[in-house]
């Protein structure tokens, strides 16, 4: 996804330095906070046809040193710190998992005659293979760059795509094989409008995905519907998502927040522990801000 600072020209870079040195003085201790994001307060976004003071909103948030990483436990949704977390699930292999010019895994799912394993390094490419049980065998089958694996009632299926610069794209890949000890394959079977970054699915089939610049759900039909049409969350970068256990609510970790979507209302907010964990922009900042993207 496009980031504040790949919009404004080299000469504002004055503009990003400062901001950063301002989060890291800020953040140089982490405060206390409790996990469950039902005890969290909302931060409001400003509308979109304020651009001035989105761009305020956005860039505060994007510089934050805070990302947020959402799960469940004991029936409640909670949210850690990235960098306390240890949920690395391609870590679950216990093998080497490089191929080809691929030296880290993105994700993994296992499967009845061994592991589908997705790379997905960026701009600089991606790639699905097939790893034996043990890792002494794979063979690739595909270029997609994986984001994540998911299963329906049909079989599996996984997210890929890829946002960079001002280019944004993804797909749904159905992953089969014809029959027993066939090679595996993937095909594409939704076009995405965005790169998808996380993706939960409901009890009854719906795979709700949220993408860099929008949040869409996709049924049995295999349709997708929009449910945010112009997500504020382009800059801060989501990385998982969760149902609450009735799944009336979708929870979203990213940078600075936790993105609270509510299925049945279509209402999104964004979360934060406290008020400590909110970065801000100085009024020099601020004003060089607007005054770039516009705004009072």
């Amino acid at each position: 996804m496009v980031g504040p600072e790949t919009l404004l020209p080299m000469r504002h870079a004055v503009i990003f330095a400062s901001l950063l040195l301002g989060a890291l003085r800020l953040y140089a201790s982490e405060p206390a906070y409790v996990q469950d994001v039902t005890r969290w307060h909302s931060v409001d976004a400003p509308s979109a046809s304020d651009r001035g003071a989105r761009m305020v909103w956005s860039f505060a948030a994007n510089y934050s040193h805070f990302n947020w990483h959402v799960f469940t436990k004991d029936g409640e949704v909670r949210a850690q710190l990235s960098s306390e977390t240890t949920d690395v699930r391609p870590q679950q292999l216990s093998f080497t998992r490089e191929a080809g010019k691929f030296r880290r895994a993105s994700t993994a799912a296992a499967v009845d005659d061994g592991w589908l394993v997705g790379f997905n390094e960026g701009e600089f490419g991606g790639a699905l293979y097939w790893f034996s049980r043990d890792g002494k065998h794979s063979y690739p089958i595909s270029n997609d760059q994986i984001v994540d694996f998911f299963s329906l009632a049909d079989g599996i299926y996984a997210i890929e795509g890829l946002a960079h610069l001002s280019g944004s794209r993804g797909s749904i890949l159905r992953i089969t094989r014809p029959k027993e000890g066939a090679p595996w394959r993937a095909q594409s079977v939704v076009a995405l409008p965005y790169a998808p970054y996380a993706v939960s699915v409901r009890r009854d089939g719906t795979a709700v995905i949220t993408l860099s610049d929008s949040l869409v759900s996709v049924g049995h039909d295999l349709k997708a519907e929009t449910l945010v049409p112009d997500a504020p969350w382009g800059a801060l970068y989501p990385t998982c998502s969760v149902l609450a256990p009735d799944e009336q609510k979708l929870y979203i970790g990213m940078r600075q927040f936790v993105g609270e979507f509510d299925l049945k209302t279509k209402t999104l907010r964004f979360l934060i522990p406290s008020d400590q964990f909110l970065n801000t922009l100085s009024k020099e900042q601020e004003a060089q801000v607007r005054q770039q993207f516009g705004g009072s």
